[in-house]
């Protein structure tokens, strides 16, 4: 196209729902990969849970049996271990909520937006003891099935 003046101008068209489903794509992209790395955390994580609980279960072997040889029932044991393991990760997953709170106060000092949610928080304080519990539960089968006498024989 020429005006009267003989410049010429180049027109470009763009589709935006095009860009707009890039941006979907890249979005998505994003989103998967964050789904990779939190599931290969919790893993780890898990894994190092259980890791502690079957320390705990074998330093406290003889505890276990004097409990077992004194009546206490399986399913006692296997709650108590269980427990154990959801009490730590909940504070775990607290101790997370906090830094969250203290993400927040930052934003009101440097003047920066921050969105977080009471529901999240929660679901991620749950998510957490259930993720205790479910790697918890091989140190607690552990520990309820000690035979007492062999228990109370190791030093």
């Amino acid at each position: 196209e020429q005006n009267g003046n003989g410049t010429s101008f180049v027109y470009q068209s763009q589709d935006l729902l095009q860009q707009a489903q890039q941006l979907q794509e890249m979005s998505n992209a994003t989103n998967n990969q964050l789904i990779w790395i939190a599931s290969i955390s919790l893993l780890v994580g898990g894994i190092g849970v259980m890791n502690i609980m079957l320390v705990s279960v074998t330093e406290r072997t003889r505890e276990i049996g004097l409990k077992i040889a004194i009546g206490a029932r399986k399913s006692r044991i296997l709650w108590q271990f269980l427990t154990e393991a959801a009490v730590l990760t909940s504070l775990g997953g607290l101790l997370g909520v906090l830094r969250i709170g203290l993400a927040e106060m930052l934003s009101h000092v440097m003047g920066t937006a921050v969105a977080i949610s009471a529901p999240a928080c929660i679901v991620a304080v749950a998510f957490s003891m259930v993720i205790g519990i479910v790697f918890g539960l091989v140190p607690a089968i552990k520990a309820s099935r000690l035979n007492p006498i062999e228990a109370l024989r190791r030093e």
